[in-house]
């Protein structure tokens, strides 16, 4: 499990343009996407690259506990 402070209230999605592993324990996936975490005010706390499978249970999860999920996969 990714740590992240309690202190976030959103998360950004975004692909990853350059090559990396997932940062989840004992993952040896190749990293696609980048959550961003934020504070209140917008300032970055954390943000962990995953592989697919663990940026969707780590985004469901995040949407369970209420916080607002910024999809900006498609944006370029």
């Amino acid at each position: 499990m990714t740590a992240k402070p309690e202190t976030a209230t959103s998360v950004m999605m975004v692909t990853l343009s350059y090559r990396a592993r997932c940062a989840e324990a004992g993952c040896k996936n190749l990293a696609r996407q980048l959550l961003r975490y934020a504070d209140a005010g917008g300032r970055p706390i954390s943000h962990p690259v995953l592989c697919h499978a663990h940026a969707s249970s780590n985004v469901a999860r995040d949407k369970a506990a209420g916080l607002k999920v910024y999809d900006d996969r498609e944006a370029k």
